[in-house]
């Protein structure tokens, strides 16, 4: 059994504390992509699972390999 405490929000209270919509949440949750507890018709999310999910999906930008970057390089910057 887990001994910490968990802070649990509806999918509305998630919207709220993200910024998200909460059509962008049930989304998520429907497609099983952030961490939940179902209740019979019921969503709970983690506090954090935002944050999971974003560092799970988070795209870091590639490094250059000369003095221009790839954008410069495939001259798409003026």
């Amino acid at each position: 059994m887990r001994s910490t405490s968990v802070n649990l929000l509806t999918p509305r209270q998630m919207a709220h504390q993200s910024g998200w919509s909460v059509k962008s949440i049930r989304k998520l949750l429907a497609e099983r992509r952030i961490r939940h507890l179902k209740r019979g018709n019921r969503y709970l999310i983690p506090q954090n699972a935002i944050d999971e999910f974003l560092d799970a999906n988070m795209v870091e930008p590639e490094s250059g390999d000369g003095d221009r970057s790839a954008v410069e390089a495939e001259g798409l910057l003026l």
